[in-house]
């Protein structure tokens, strides 16, 4: 080759030297970015398992809020029922004000 030629070649392979420095450099970022999105995945992973583990809290105290108003409501009826029969009774032998014998 020509001395031209080898010059011009020369300033090609630092033009491409030049390049893969650069590109080194951008795969450098482009490594601690990837990191960086790994940790980020990582606390996602961690917040939906979290999240998971909330909503299976709150439907269990859901279903135990039902269960215990399925069960004070049978409470307070049967409750009722105790005190309406004690007010009949007491009705009954006139210590309330309430049947009136006449009207039996």
């Amino acid at each position: 080759m020509d001395r031209e030629s080898m010059e011009m070649f020369q300033k090609i392979l630092e033009q491409l030297g030049k390049m893969d420095s650069r590109l080194d450099q951008m795969d450098s970022r482009l490594d601690q970015m990837d990191t960086r999105l790994d940790k980020m995945d990582d606390h996602m992973k961690m917040m939906d398992v979290r999240q998971n583990k909330m909503h299976e809290q709150l439907t269990e105290l859901q279903l135990s809020q039902k269960l215990f108003e399925l069960n004070a409501n049978k409470k307070f009826a049967r409750l009722q029922d105790g005190m309406d029969t004690v007010e009949e009774i007491l009705k009954m032998n006139e210590l309330i004000p309430g049947l009136n014998k006449a009207a039996i």
